[in-house]
């Protein structure tokens, strides 16, 4: 019985760690990170419907993109496709590779014509996005915009991001790990974004891509846990019967 006792104090530590362990948030270390800014993005604060100035990195169809002095250009600067390439040392190649479990996250900050408007029952304001050539997604294909219906004149500069004015929104999505290890291996990565016809103008502000490892244990978890194990270690070499 006192020998039961004993052990009622390990085995509940034991208990109370793996209970923490089950609880306890786990993390994943990101093994590569990579950030594209735009140069050029601003905010404008101009209240006109001109304030899509190319000098501020502002991109746009015919008609809805100006120059600096508010005169449209000739010819619209968003093309039908925008191309970003991300590059990895072999450093962080063979990282990648050390994690096949682990999942990449693209994500995206941008303004102007994106996500749902009110008035509206469907999103048509997105960027369809493949990484080498594979699709992962509509980036801003579930954002909501709080502006309201109409064009927003005179300009709000509080709501968005839809439209008229730089309010951002963020928008990420998921990639596989067989698929940036795929894409990864000759040490770049190509981001392609098809913006919609209903995309009229577009200011994109930064562009991440990240690779994180597996989700490991809270390193208090992990000690809490070694702890109620040692415990149960002591208390049976303890009780362990004596060799004759």
């Amino acid at each position: 019985m006192k020998a039961d006792c004993k052990r009622l104090p390990a085995i509940a530590g034991f208990i109370l760690a793996v209970g923490w362990l089950a609880l306890t948030p786990a993390h994943a270390a990101v093994v590569y990170t990579q950030t594209i800014v735009e140069p050029l993005a601003t905010v404008s604060t101009l209240d006109s419907l001109t304030n899509c100035r190319d000098s501020q990195g502002c991109l746009g169809r015919t008609g809805l993109v100006f120059d600096s002095a508010g005169n449209p250009l000739a010819v619209g600067n968003l093309t039908d496709t925008i191309l970003y390439t991300f590059t990895l040392t072999p450093t962080d190649i063979t990282a990648v590779n050390a994690n096949p479990g682990g999942t990449g996250t693209l994500s995206m900050t941008a303004a102007r014509d994106l996500g749902l408007r009110a008035g509206t029952a469907t999103n048509t304001d997105f960027l369809v996005t493949s990484l080498d050539g594979t699709p992962i997604g509509n980036l801003f294909g579930t954002t909501v915009s709080t502006c309201p219906a109409g064009e927003n004149s005179p300009i709000n500069f509080a709501c968005g991001p839809n439209f008229h004015n730089d309010v951002t929104a963020l928008s990420s999505l998921d990639v596989s790990g067989a698929l940036f290890q795929a894409a990864a291996a000759d040490g770049t990565i190509n981001v392609l974004v098809n913006p919609t016809d209903d995309v009229g103008r577009l200011k994109v502000f930064s562009l991440t891509l990240q690779y994180a490892a597996n989700a490991v244990p809270e390193g208090s978890s992990i000690w809490l846990l070694g702890i109620g194990l040692a415990g149960l270690v002591v208390v049976r070499r303890r009780n362990a019967p004596l060799a004759v």
